[in-house]
């Protein structure tokens, strides 16, 4: 092989590397954010359990509606140890007329390295 052909090669060689590179940071990136978002999905779905399970119905608002809690929180349910920088609040709102009666329960999971809040709602109705 010539000097010539040898020197293309390397550039070739080298922009395939280039590329390989962008693409490993690109897909670390990408893992990275999606073990994000699935402790924050985990961590709203566990809360809504724990609300769904809650039993006296009468007493969800009172007892879930606006509550805030972190890894920190004593009492949290389910407990957020192990999980340092997310906060997660939770609200709930009940409405009732002639022919309805049922609260919404809304989760909301945040942290730093979210781009943006995990959010999931329920809705638990009263039974006779």
């Amino acid at each position: 092989m010539t000097i010539i052909e040898v020197m293309f090669a390397i550039v070739i060689l080298s922009g395939v590397m280039l590329a390989l590179s962008r693409f490993g940071q690109s897909f670390t990136r990408a893992s990275r954010n999606a073990a994000y978002l699935t402790i924050a999905s985990d961590l709203a779905t566990a809360r809504i359990e724990a609300v769904r399970g809650h039993p006296a119905y009468g007493t969800l608002v009172a007892t879930f509606d606006n509550t805030t809690e972190t890894s920190a929180t004593a009492g949290a349910n389910p407990p957020m140890t192990g999980y340092e920088g997310y906060t997660r609040v939770t609200r709930a709102a009940r409405t009732t007329n002639d022919s309805t009666d049922f609260v919404t329960v809304s989760v909301t999971v945040s942290s730093a390295e979210l781009a943006k809040p995990v959010a999931k709602t329920t809705i638990i109705a009263a039974f006779p």
